[in-house]
């Protein structure tokens, strides 16, 4: 865990804030983040960082705000092929594995 979103984790909890860590554990082909690359979605929908923007961030901020209310950690597999992501003016698609960490 990098020392700035680890700080971040450690501010938020002290404002009893329920959030979640959503993180790249494995990415395919062109995505436009890195393995390891991570952000924090707080229970207001307040985020940290990024996994790479676009219409799989909104999903994944999506995802995040649900299993904050659930209690529940998951791992997300998102894909967006070269059509699709020509489609919204992006020139890059990939395969990205996301795992949803709960913190409580």
């Amino acid at each position: 865990m990098k020392k700035d979103i680890l700080k971040k984790i450690i501010k938020l909890k002290k404002e009893n804030l329920k959030l979640a860590r959503a993180f790249i554990i494995q990415a395919k082909s062109s995505s436009p983040r890195n393995t390891g690359t991570e952000m924090l979605i707080t229970e207001e929908g307040e985020t940290f960082g990024s996994i790479g923007g676009g219409q799989d961030e909104k999903t994944v901020i999506e995802k995040a705000l649900d299993l904050i209310e659930n209690g529940k950690s998951e791992k997300l597999k998102l894909t967006l092929t070269r059509k699709e992501a020509a489609e919204i003016g992006w020139v890059c698609g990939g395969q990205i594995d996301i795992f949803i960490q709960i913190i409580s």
